[in-house]
């Protein structure tokens, strides 16, 4: 019974379709496929968008991964690092420096606050730029 109904559905649709003007069916085609091309157009600008920013964020994961991969390579030695290379961490001044190489040899960055070395504050600021060798 359902398949009767659908083949009455198609001959009923068929036999609209056919008596209407060739010149409205030809217009109603070209303005679909006009509004296929410009929906095609816009999808086409976001995938490009979309596309560009993908590559821009991926560039980022790749710059942060070699930073840090090399970080421990850019750490300063406490035990080594000279008076210029100390001075080079931020908050690390020409006294700071000299009480930091004063007092080496050291056994953890830690050692800094724990022997008042350098303040809190400051150790916060080179914490993960030094190291320990």
């Amino acid at each position: 019974m359902k398949s009767l109904y659908f083949v009455a559905l198609v001959v009923l649709t068929f036999a609209l379709g056919c008596s209407q003007d060739t010149a409205k069916t030809r217009e109603e085609a070209a303005k679909a496929a006009s509004q296929v091309k410009q929906e095609s157009k816009d999808a086409a600008k976001e995938v490009k968008k979309g596309a560009e920013e993908a590559r821009e964020q991926g560039k980022a994961v790749a710059e942060g991964v070699r930073e840090g991969w090399n970080s421990d390579n850019k750490s300063v030695d406490l035990n080594s690092a000279s008076k210029e290379q100390l001075m080079s961490l931020p908050g690390i001044d020409d006294a700071s420096a000299n009480r930091i190489i004063a007092a080496r040899p050291y056994h953890s960055k830690e050692e800094l606050t724990r022997r008042r070395i350098v303040p809190v504050g400051e150790y916060q600021k080179i914490q993960d730029k030094v190291s320990v060798k």
